[in-house]
């Protein structure tokens, strides 16, 4: 079996059978054949088979990503902006705010390609929040993607993802092995749109879209792909919340979205086109 090969300098370590990763906090059982020993070692080798990497073949890829005692936030927040001239206020208002712990994107192109990957927050985690309050709205028009003018919206965007690894490509026979854990490490995202004035002059009603989105680990590979997947959230809530309240005006149809996800594994075909 091939050796992966991993940087020590966070001293996570995976070869043979085995995968163990160092860390400095009490042990805890997950079940009969998985410990989780912070003092020593994390010994998974009992429950998973993981793939291993062979660092001399091109196509083969090692990916290993650690937060020790540190958090990922982000903040983004527009307030108390008051009517221009005329009394026109804010006439296109979109508001995306994302915090991510460790993410890994990788596109392949060849068959049979191997992927080892372990990522993990400890005594950490991921905050997103993001506000729209206070504020005097009235929504204009604005050109898309194509050229067309259509109708602005009020639209608010908030991800928290402790781990992520996407795993793309029209290829067969994806060897995965992953772990990602979150310890003492909680993913929280919070949106907020409250307090605002919707159409100062009003003219018709616009929609306010609010999308909350929490994940603790997720990951996304193609159909095909074989392997062991481990995911682990220990002493790491999953929170996310989402308000709007308190607005005033010709407010339209509200659309909120929220949704916490512990774990997630996406197993799907590549794209047609």
């Amino acid at each position: 079996m091939n050796k992966i090969v991993l940087v020590s300098s966070v001293a996570i370590v995976c070869s043979f059978a085995a995968m163990t990763a160092s860390a400095d906090y009490p042990s805890v059982s997950i079940d009969s054949e998985v410990t989780l020993n912070y003092d020593q070692d994390i010994d998974v080798s009992g429950a998973i088979n993981v793939p291993t990497v062979d660092m001399d073949t091109d196509a083969d890829i090692s990916v290993n990503q650690f937060n020790h005692d540190s958090p990922v936030t982000a903040i983004g927040t527009v307030s108390n902006n008051s009517a221009g001239w005329g009394g026109s206020g804010i006439t296109d208002l979109k508001v995306d705010v994302t915090a991510v712990g460790n993410n890994a994107s990788i596109e392949l192109n060849t068959d049979g390609a191997v992927v080892g990957a372990v990522q993990g927050n400890q005594n950490g985690g991921a905050t997103a929040l993001g506000s729209i309050t206070g504020n005097s709205i009235n929504l204009g028009t604005v050109q898309n993607k194509d050229g067309k003018w259509v109708d602005a919206e009020v639209e608010l965007n908030v991800t928290a993802v402790g781990n992520n690894l996407t795993i793309e490509g029209d290829v067969a026979e994806t060897q995965v092995g992953s772990v990602q854990f979150n310890y003492d490490s909680p993913v929280t995202a919070t949106g907020y749109i409250n307090g605002n004035g919707f159409d100062v002059t009003p003219m018709r009603p616009r929609d306010p879209k609010l999308t909350v989105t929490a994940v603790g680990n997720n990951l996304t590979a193609p159909l095909g792909s074989t392997g062991s997947m481990l995911q682990i959230n220990r002493n790491s809530p999953i929170t996310a919340i989402g308000s709007v309240s308190g607005n005033r005006g010709n407010i339209g149809p509200v659309k909120v979205s929220v949704t916490a996800v512990g774990n997630n594994i996406s197993i799907k075909a590549p794209d047609a086109n």
